[in-house]
């Protein structure tokens, strides 16, 4: 099973161009025969934005346009988010069939639009923004089989979908203005390292960022640098495309992202091979694991072990609470640990937890 390369680049053309989100995800409801699927986005005053395709829209304008759908106890993030998986999951993986016909939220608002059965993620970033992927079905309900085709996508969707919601889900014109309305830390570059433009808060983000000889770039962090040399020099390879710098004495845990500048997304950045942007780790809203498991391509597995790690465990309590072998754990932490740039299990526990090896 593999995502198709087209619907990559199409999420990255969405990035810059926000506009072009409904036809990404008709075509990627397209992969797991749903109806509609839409992007919600929350910023930590719980304020709203949401695209979708024409077939899903009216759901999310219903819900917007209730005067009192405050007062709708929505359990399906809740749920999602208390279950800790990483990854998609369909409604019957949430609720039972009874609580779906009864729950407030299908009632008055799922059900009255033909819509039977959802499936979708959320994934919690750096901002404490919360980003939510809603996939519908008229008929059958999802399967397991359809959640995990759409993980595939999941990390690309979540690195895309927060430069879109940084750019409040409408297109710049040009590249400063991108990099002006991102309010991230930000850099267009090309394949070696070179930057074409760059927002003032990058210039005064961090020390552990610097622009040397010829305009390039590099990272303080050598484990993060030398992520970002290899995700810059295969561009078109299915690399690691969120980098982790770890907390220090005097800075915060930073997450650089890479967001490809793919198709008509050059019109915007002009030359530009890669947009890469920074945020601190700080999500009050949701746990730090789960928000940095959900940006460095983990399966579902691997974020099981990174966070297990981060809270003490070892290879052998992780095998024997998973019901694995103690190999299969290594692989799996062994894989963790080169996406995230670690080379210890120290290293990655204290990435994982947000918290700075010096406290």
């Amino acid at each position: 099973m593999q995502a198709d390369q087209q619907i990559v680049d199409e999420i990255y053309e969405a990035a810059a161009i926000p506009e072009l989100w409904p036809d990404v995800l008709g075509h990627m409801s397209q992969v797991v025969g749903a109806s509609g699927s839409g992007l919600l986005v929350f910023d930590p005053q719980q304020r709203m934005r949401f695209t979708a395709t024409p077939s899903y829209l009216p759901v999310f304008e219903s819900f917007a346009s209730r005067g009192d759908a405050g007062r709708y106890d929505n359990q399906r993030p809740r749920r999602a988010l208390a279950n800790g998986h990483v990854g998609f999951q369909h409604d019957l993986e949430l609720f039972t069939q009874s609580e779906l016909d009864t729950d407030p939220v299908y009632r008055d608002f799922i059900y009255p639009h033909a819509i039977r059965w959802t499936g979708g993620t959320l994934i919690p970033v750096p901002t404490a923004d919360i980003l939510v992927f809603d996939f519908a079905r008229r008929t059958e309900p999802f399967g397991r089989t359809d959640m995990e085709r759409l993980d595939l996508y999941r990390p690309h969707l979540a690195r895309a979908a927060l430069l879109a919601h940084r750019l409040n889900l409408k297109a710049a014109r040009a590249a400063t203005d991108a990099l002006d309305a991102l309010g991230l830390p930000a850099a267009v570059l090309q394949s070696d390292r070179r930057v074409l433009s760059a927002n003032d808060s990058l210039r005064a983000f961090d020390s552990r960022v610097t622009i040397g000889a010829f305009d390039r770039l590099h990272l303080a962090t050598a484990h993060a640098d030398r992520l970002l040399g290899r995700a810059l020099a295969e561009l078109d390879h299915d690399n690691v495309r969120s980098l982790p710098m770890p907390a220090t004495e005097v800075h915060p845990a930073v997450v650089a992202h890479l967001v490809p500048i793919r198709r008509s997304a050059n019109d915007v950045f002009a030359r530009g091979e890669m947009l890469l942007l920074f945020t601190q780790v700080t999500a009050p809203n949701a746990p730090v694991t789960e928000v940095l498991t959900g940006l460095f391509d983990l399966t579902p597995a691997e974020a099981r072990v990174a966070k297990a790690i981060s809270l003490g465990g070892s290879v052998e309590t992780i095998a024997t609470a998973s019901n694995v072998s103690r190999e299969t754990v290594r692989t799996q932490l062994k894989a963790v640990m080169m996406k995230t740039g670690t080379a210890r299990q120290a290293e990655l526990a204290v990435l994982l937890s947000g918290i700075s090896p010096f406290s």
